[in-house]
This record gives structure tokens, C-alpha cells and sequence, in this order.
């Protein structure tokens, strides 16, 4: 059965306030910070690379004087800080982010994002398309529904309507009674004295509405409670009215606006280089012709189940592989995760595989080569992982192999893809998966190298760069 297109709506808001408080102390050189472009720019890269939306948008707020909520409620969010001064001068960059990746930034005098947002995904959900809106705003779930539903990336969490449910006690309709009657501090939205979230909820459910509520108030428990349903009638409407997402705003966009585009790299990659973003360079740098880029992580303790995850690159494809091993080790999930990858690929490549693992990468430059020359590789119980490292050796064989040391948690996007893929796995206890690459999928420019037979005798190439490694991290150096 074929997927509906899939359209992801981005609260741009949400993404900044996460990204500026997620990552600190960044700056350039010339001293302007930029860790909220950095962080913005690294969660919709990595947004966009693991899910491959057909439709993009991101979606930002006007002014808070400048809204509806305000006119009618001149509280409306008044109690809320200032924007931190080191952020204001990263928004245009932030801007000039979005334009150069090609994506429609939206916006809508008078309205919140959140109205933009509901207006569009009930009218493109109408229409047969899925969508997802990315946020970490809880008032968002009242637009759940068919054909669209949340996805809060920082806390990986999709939902739908159970979730909903789960989170409020009730549907995704009667999101904005409970608001309504239980008030938002966030939003300073007074609601009904008295009355908190959970009660709100009971009252909702059993009433139906904040309408049914105040219509029945006489036959709620509680005297107080009664009296304040009474006394702040008006007040409660009025919240609930803050509450409230607008679908009607009259925003003149067609799904064709957002259909997603490549980057724009004339403007893209000069502003990366401008920040001192050159690690998301690579992001939006295809393979030399002819060479498939493979980089591979594992997840692992010192024994039990452990996870792998893997990326492989080759002209304008990209494909994913992950899986688990219910009973390994750090260093061999290591291992584990670069013969996944080798393994996927039908007919011989030139390789350039990139690990942060200094086991997997010293063992491939420098140890592999003395272990066939002396025999010990085929030596019984001479070699910790001694199958793992026959299993590599029989791969660098058959491909033209280089290995790069890449250092971990240093910001670079496909590593902490992997680092992602593999945890999931290790996690979720998925089960293995290994996806072979069709061989007409890959450039055809390379040379196809004959399969030797085993026992190998060929190594891999050595890196093409000098690469100084952190000194006996993880013990790696021990097996020499």
C-alpha cells in the first residue's frame, strides 16, 4: 500500500528557544554567538535527513504585541522575559538559514504560528496528505487528528490521538476546554480559580464541554468550585477562546509552495563557512564520483545487547541500516557496524569508511596488515575478535577500503546519526537488518576489483590524512 506524501510543518519558535538553550557558549570568531543557529540549523538537517518529508515548512511567530490574543487579551503572555540579547542577533542568521536550505519560511500578521500551522495541516490533511507538525507545544495537540499528528523531536515522541488521551484525559477536541477551565501559566491564560488540569479534565469528560460545564455548574461538587465557575463564567470563555488555534487564516499557500527543495549551495555553503559551521558542511557535500562514503557507529556495554547504525552515501542516494546483537561487547559492536555496512554493497567499491571507533579505524590503518603478514589473523585465539577482524579483512579484499578517524560527539552530522541509529536499535531491539545496495544504484564511474579468495592476503588502503588519536581511549591500544 502505497504511503500518502507526508508534510512536516515546523513551529520555528519551539526550534529556536530548544536549540538556544540545548547548546552554549558558540561563537565565531569575529565573537557574535551562534549557538541557536548552530542548534536550529543541526535539528532541521537532521530533521529533514531521517524522515525525507515530500513537504516542508517552517512556520514563525509575528511579535506577541502584534496578535489577535493580544487585542482581546492584553495579558496574553505579557509576563514572559524579554528574548535573551545574545539571541537577538542570530535570528536573521537563523532566517538566512532557512532560505539558503530552500525551505518556505511562513508567517501571518496577526497570527500565531500555531494558527498558521492548524489552518494548514487541517487543509492539506483534507486533501489526502499526512502531517506532521514538529513542536514541543502541548496547546498543538487539539489539532490531532486523521491524517495529522505531533512529533516532539527533542523527546522523540510521536502523537496521535491515544496520546492525546494520555496526556490530557481527553480528545483532541476538547483540548481547549480543559485549557480553558485549568488556565495556562505558560501562556498566562487565567482559567477558573480552583480548578487544575485533572479536574478540568473530569469536568470536561463528564459535561462534555467548558459549555456543558458552566451550563451544569450547579451540579459539579465542591461549593468553591461552584461559586468560581459562577463568578468567572466570562473569564473561563475568554480562555478557552485564548486557547483556542485558529483555522482560518487567510494564508494564500499551495502544497506545490511547499514542496521540498534542494539547498540553494551557492548561498548555503559560504554562510556555513561565515558561522564556522564547516562539520555541516559535509551534510550538503556529495561522495567524490565513484566512491561510496560509509560511516558506521556501535552502541554497546562491556557485555550484552548492543546496537549498530550506518549510513551509506553514494552520489545523490543515501541509505540507513541498523539492528541489534543480544549478546556483545563495545569493541566488537564497533566492528560489527562496519562489516553491516561493507556487507550491504553487491559488488566491489572504492570505500571510504568513517568510524569514531580508534579500534576499528587503527586496526584497519596499521594492525591488520602485520596480522595477515605474520599469520596471526588465521593463529587460533591469537586475536581478540579474531572473526570479526577475519570477516573484515575478507571485505577490504573484496572493496578498496580507506578508513578515517572521525572524533566522537564533535558535532559531526552523519557520526551522531549513526551514534542515533545504533542507541535506537540497542533500544528498541529491533531486529537486524541488512539492506543491500542495488548495484545500478551506485555510480558506475569505479573500477569493479576482483574478489580474492580467502584466505585474504589483501589490506585496506591507509588513511589519506595524518590523524593524531586521543591517547589509549577505550583501550584500544592493548590488542596491538
Amino acid at each position: 500500500m502505497n504511503q500518502p506524501p507526508q508534510l512536516y510543518l515546523l513551529d520555528g519558535s519551539s526550534y529556536i528557544y530548544r536549540a538556544y538553550y540545548g547548546i552554549r557558549d558558540l561563537a565565531t570568531s569575529g565573537g557574535m554567538p551562534t549557538n541557536a543557529v548552530f542548534g536550529f540549523t543541526r535539528m532541521l538537517l537532521t530533521l529533514l535527513q531521517e524522515n525525507r518529508p515530500d513537504y516542508v515548512a517552517v512556520v514563525f511567530d509575528p511579535p506577541r504585541e502584534d496578535t489577535f490574543r493580544r487585542e482581546i487579551y492584553p495579558p496574553y503572555k505579557a509576563h514572559r522575559d524579554a528574548m535573551p540579547e545574545d539571541l537577538v542577533p542570530q535570528i536573521p542568521y537563523i532566517r538566512k538559514m532557512v532560505q539558503a536550505l530552500n525551505i518556505p519560511a511562513l508567517e501571518a500578521p496577526g497570527f500565531e504560528a500555531d494558527d498558521v500551522i492548524a489552518t494548514l495541516a487541517r487543509r492539506f490533511a483534507a486533501e489526502g496528505i499526512q502531517v506532521t507538525v514538529v513542536t514541543g507545544d502541548k496547546d498543538l495537540l487539539q489539532i490531532v487528528g486523521e491524517g495529522i499528528g505531533l512529533l516532539d523531536t527533542m523527546n522523540e515522541r510521536r502523537s496521535g490521538t491515544e496520546e492525546v488521551l494520555d496526556r490530557f484525559g481527553v480528545t483532541p477536541e476538547q483540548v481547549a476546554d480543559v485549557l480553558g477551565l485549568a488556565g495556562d501559566t505558560a501562556d498566562n491564560i487565567p482559567g477558573v480559580p480552583g480548578i487544575g488540569e485533572k479536574t478540568a479534565a473530569k469536568l470536561v469528560r463528564q459535561f462534555g464541554s467548558l459549555e456543558g460545564v458552566l451550563e451544569w455548574k450547579s451540579l459539579v461538587s465542591g461549593k468553591a468550585r461552584r461559586e468560581n465557575l459562577h463568578a468567572c463564567a466570562d473569564q473561563a470563555r475568554l480562555s478557552k477562546r485564548l486557547a483556542t488555534v485558529r483555522y482560518d487564516v487567510p494564508l494564500q499557500v499551495s502544497l506545490v509552495d511547499l514542496q521540498r527543495r534542494t539547498p540553494d549551495l551557492p548561498v548555503l555553503v559560504p554562510l556555513l563557512r561565515e558561522l564556522g559551521f564547516a562539520a555541516l558542511e559535509v551534510a550538503f557535500t556529495p561522495p567524490p564520483t565513484g566512491v561510496v562514503e560509509l560511516y558506521s557507529d556501535g552502541s554497546g556495554r562491556d557485555s550484552g545487547l548492543g546496537g549498530y547504525g550506518v549510513i551509506l552515501r553514494y552520489g545523490d542516494h543515501e541509505k540507513e541500516l541498523s539492528g541489534f546483537e543480544a549478546a556483545t561487547t563495545s569493541q566488537r559492536m564497533e566492528l560489527i557496524a562496519a562489516i553491516r555496512g561493507l556487507e550491504a554493497l553487491h559488488s566491489p567499491r572504492k570505500v571510504h569508511l568513517f568510524s569514531d571507533s580508534q579500534y576499528l579505524v587503527r586496526g584497519m590503518n596499521e594492525w591488520l596488515q602485520g596480522w595477515i603478514r605474520t599469520g596471526r589473523l588465521e593463529t587460533p585465539d591469537a586475536l581478540k575478535n579474531q572473526d570479526l577482524w577475519q570477516q573484515l579483512a575478507l571485505l577490504s579484499g573484496k572493496h578498496q577500503v580507506t578508513c578515517e578517524w572521525l572524533p566522537g560527539h564533535a558535532g559531526h552530522p552523519f557520526n551522531e546519526r549513526c551514534d542515533k541509529l545504533a542507541k535506537r536499535a540497542a533500544a528498541q531491539g529491533i531486529a537486524p537488518e541488512v539492506s543491500a545496495i542495488a548495484a545500478e544504484e551506485v555510480t558506475k564511474e569505479e573500477t569493479v576489483l576482483p574478489v580474492p579468495a580467502a584466505p585474504v592476503q589483501t589490506v585496506p588502503l591507509a588513511a589519506t590524512v595524518e590523524t593524531e588519536y586521543d591517547a589509549d581511549a577505550d583501550g584500544q591500544l592493548l590488542l596491538c
